[in-house]
């Protein structure tokens, strides 16, 4: 006898946090959007119905036809029964989805230009730091530039006065200011990051470089059986249909 035999006898209308709940108008064990509880409802038929049917499956040994027929037999019931919890998962979030996506949608129409502006923002905020870097650059290269000059001339007069030249000059650092503040309490602070782009794929190192499975399966289920470095194997593989 099949898993399936038993029909599901519908609930009768009941009340539930101030509404009815009507298995005519939404599917079965629904009575409240978004109510878990009414989902576990819906749901709790399939726990017998699994638990049957795995001790079925462990209790069988599969060793010759007969047993292997009634192996499929479970297999086909099972696949059916994992359709039906699917098909009810649909029911019961089919409404709530299209209330998100609706809802999801919406928000994007605001967030997509919102978006567009918050990086037209930093654009501008990255190229004023930039040059700002670049000024910032250039003043230390004035001062290390007056202070070589500067030891120069020390160590000519130490020379001349056959006496000890004084100590290099230690750089002087100019403090990058790198965090804008505003009235509101937001900031933009800038920060270094290192990164690369591939220029010439031909000349990268291979130890940067990755096997693509995606194209080594399809060159085996192409008829490929010999790749260096990959092991090509058959592999048995049960495909159930119901």
């Amino acid at each position: 006898m099949s898993i399936f035999d038993a029909v599901l006898e519908e609930e009768q209308p009941v009340e539930a946090n101030g509404y009815v709940e009507t298995p005519t108008a939404m599917p079965l064990g629904v009575a409240v959007p978004f109510d878990l509880q009414a989902a576990k409802r819906a749901f709790a038929p399939y726990g017998a119905k699994l638990a049957e049917v795995k001790a079925n499956a462990d209790s069988l040994r599969v060793r010759d036809d007969a047993s292997a027929t009634v192996a499929t037999a479970i297999a086909g019931d099972v696949k059916r029964l994992s359709k039906s919890i699917d098909q009810r998962r649909k029911e019961l979030v089919d409404e709530p989805n299209a209330y998100v996506k609706a809802v999801n949608s919406m928000a994007k129409m605001f967030t997509e230009p919102a978006g567009q502006i918050e990086r037209l923002l930093k654009d501008k905020l990255s190229g004023y730091q930039a040059q700002r870097e670049l000024e910032r650059r250039k003043q230390e290269e004035e001062i290390r530039k007056a202070q070589a000059e500067l030891y120069r001339r020390q160590q000519e007069e130490a020379k001349t006065a056959n006496v000890e030249p004084p100590p290099p000059p230690v750089p002087i650092p100019i403090k990058a200011e790198t965090v804008t503040r505003s009235d509101t309490g937001a900031s933009a602070h800038v920060r270094k990051v290192w990164k690369a782009e591939i220029v010439d794929a031909a000349q990268v190192p291979r130890e940067f470089c990755s096997p693509d499975m995606k194209l080594i399966n399809e060159a085996v289920k192409g008829g490929i059986r010999e790749i260096q470095g990959v092991r090509i194997f058959e592999d048995l593989q049960t495909i159930l249909r119901t």
